[in-house]
C-alpha cells in the first residue's frame, strides 16, 4: 500500500494539463521568458548607446542661456570735485533680462576621436556577447528538451520491463501452483518485479526534475511533443581543421574577447590624447536689456530719471585648451588603459585555447558517438531477441526463470544505454556547433524537425 501511495503521488506531480510543445515552440517561449537572456538583451541595448554618446562630443553643440530679474543697487561715498571731495550718492532700481546663444564645434580633440573608435569596438563586443548568450540559450533548450524526451523514454522502458517481470511472475506462480516448476523461479520473478518498481519511482523523479529544468527556461510547464530519436543518423563531421577554422572566425565568445582587446587599445590612444591640445570654434550672440529708475545726489541736489540700456554683440572665437600638467593623472590613465589592454589580450588567448579544446573534445566525441550508437542499437536488438527466445524457452521448460530475468535486465540496460548514447550524441553535436559559432536558431529548427518527423510521442 505504501509503494502504491508513492507511485500515485509521483504520478500526480507530473502535470497533465500542460500543453504539448515542439522543441521550436519551447525555444520561442524560452527566448521570450528566460531572465538571463532578457538581461543580455537589455545589456545589448544599453551598450548600443556608447557610440552615439561618443559621437555627440564631436558634433556641434548649441546652448541657450537666459536670465531675468530685479536689481537694486546703492552707492554712497566721496568724489573729487574742484579743490576737494564732495559727498555723492547713487541708487538704482532696475530690471535686467539677458540671453546668450552659443554654437561650438570641436575642430580637433584626439582623445574624443579615439573614444569614438573605442565605442565602435565596444558596441561590436556587446553584440558578440549577446550572440554568445543566444547560442548558449539555444544549446540549453536543446539539451533540456532532449533530457525530458530521454527521461520519458527511460520511464516507458522501465514500465515495459515492470510489466514483463509482472507477467513472468504470474506465469511462474501459476506453474508452481500447477506443480510444473519449483518455488525458486516464482520467488526470483517476484523479487525482480519488486526491484523494477523502485527503478520506476526513480525514473518518475528524474522526469519531474527534467521537466522542472525545462520549465525554468519557458516559465511554464509543457509536455514535449516529439519522438525520442533512437534511430538518429549522425552525418560525418568532416575535417577537424575545418571546424577549428570556423571556430576561430565564428565563435562569438572569442570574437567578443578580440574586440575587447581592440577597444582597450583605442582607449590607450584616447588616454594619450590628454597630452595634446583640443581646438574648438565658438559662435556667440549676447543680448542684454535693462530698464528702471536711477537716482543721483550731489551738492545736496538730487536727480531721478530712467535707467535703461540695450547691449547686443556677436563673437567668433577659436579656442585652444592644452592641459600642460595635471599632477600625473594623464600618465596614470595611460598606464591603467595599457594594463586593461594586456589583461584583455590574455583573456582573448585563454578564450582561444578554450575554444580549441572544446572543438577538439566535441569533434572526437561526435566521431565516437557514431560507433557508440551503432553498438548500442545492436545490443538493444540482440537483447530483445534474447528475451523473446528466453520467454519461449521458459514456457517450454528448456531454461530457468533466472535466465529470463537476466535477459530482461540486459534488455533494460541496453535500452537505457541506447537512450544515453542518443542524448550524448545530440549534446556533443550542439556543443560542437556552439564552439564553431553555428548554434543558431536554424540548428534548433533542424533538431526540432528531427524530433517531430515521426508520429507524436506524448509524455506518459
Amino acid at each position: 500500500m505504501r509503494r502504491a501511495g508513492v507511485l500515485t503521488a509521483l504520478a500526480a506531480a507530473l502535470p497533465g494539463s500542460a500543453h504539448a510543445a515542439s522543441l521550436w515552440t519551447v525555444w520561442q517561449a524560452a527566448r521570450a521568458n528566460d531572465p538571463a537572456f532578457l538581461a543580455a538583451s537589455a545589456q545589448l541595448r544599453a551598450a548600443a548607446t556608447a557610440q552615439p554618446t561618443a559621437l555627440a562630443a564631436l558634433l556641434p553643440q548649441f546652448t541657450v542661456a537666459a536670465a531675468a530679474g530685479p536689481q537694486n543697487q546703492a552707492f554712497e561715498g566721496a568724489d573729487f570735485y574742484g579743490s576737494g571731495f564732495e559727498p555723492i550718492r547713487q541708487d538704482q532700481r532696475i530690471g535686467v533680462s539677458t540671453w546668450q546663444a552659443t554654437l561650438s564645434q570641436t575642430l580637433f580633440d584626439w582623445s574624443q576621436i579615439k573614444t569614438l573608435q573605442a565605442a565602435g569596438f565596444s558596441v561590436q563586443q556587446a553584440a558578440a556577447t549577446y550572440q554568445a548568450r543566444l547560442e548558449a540559450l539555444n544549446v540549453r533548450v536543446i539539451t533540456d528538451y532532449v533530457a525530458v524526451l530521454a527521461a520519458n523514454d527511460n520511464l516507458a522502458s522501465l514500465r515495459a520491463a515492470a510489466r514483463g517481470f509482472a507477467l513472468q511472475y504470474h506465469d511462474a506462480e501459476a506453474r508452481y501452483r500447477a506443480g510444473m516448476d519449483g518455488v525458486i523461479g516464482a520467488d526470483e520473478s517476484r523479487a525482480a518485479a519488486r526491484s523494477i518498481e523502485a527503478q520506476v519511482v526513480q525514473a518518475q523523479t528524474s522526469l519531474i526534475a527534467a521537466r522542472e529544468t525545462l520549465a525554468a527556461l519557458t516559465g511554464d510547464q509543457v509536455q514535449v511533443r516529439g519522438s525520442f530519436p533512437v534511430a538518429l543518423a549522425l552525418p560525418a563531421p568532416g575535417r577537424i581543421a575545418t571546424w577549428l577554422a570556423r571556430a576561430a572566425s565564428g565563435n562569438p565568445t572569442l570574437a567578443a574577447a578580440k574586440l575587447t582587446v581592440h577597444d582597450d587599445a583605442a582607449l590607450i590612444a584616447a588616454a594619450r590624447g590628454a597630452y595634446l591640445p583640443s581646438i574648438s570654434l565658438q559662435l556667440q550672440h549676447t543680448h542684454t536689456a535693462q530698464g528702471g529708475r536711477a537716482g543721483y545726489a550731489f551738492f545736496g541736489q538730487g536727480i531721478t530719471g530712467p535707467a535703461y540700456s540695450l547691449q547686443q554683440g556677436n563673437a567668433v572665437t577659436v579656442q585652444m585648451n592644452w592641459n600642460v600638467f595635471s599632477g600625473g593623472a594623464t600618465r596614470a590613465a595611460v598606464d591603467q588603459a595599457r594594463a586593461r589592454r594586456d589583461a584583455a589580450a590574455a583573456n582573448a588567448a585563454t578564450a582561444r585555447l578554450a575554444v580549441i579544446r572544446t572543438v577538439r573534445t566535441d569533434y572526437f566525441a561526435v566521431l565516437l558517438d557514431r560507433a557508440r550508437l551503432a553498438a548500442a542499437r545492436a545490443a538493444a536488438t540482440a537483447a530483445a531477441r534474447a528475451v523473446q527466445a528466453a520467454a519461449d524457452g521458459v514456457r517450454a521448460g528448456l531454461i530457468s526463470a533466472s535466465d529470463l530475468i537476466a535477459d530482461r535486465q540486459a534488455l533494460l540496460s541496453a535500452q537505457l544505454a541506447l537512450h544515453a548514447a542518443v542524448v550524448a550524441a545530440i549534446d556533443h553535436e550542439a556543443g560542437l556547433a556552439q564552439a564553431a559559432g553555428s548554434a543558431t536558431p536554424l540548428l534548433v529548427r533542424r533538431i526540432s524537425t528531427i524530433l517531430t518527423k515521426h508520429a507524436p510521442h506524448q509524455e506518459k
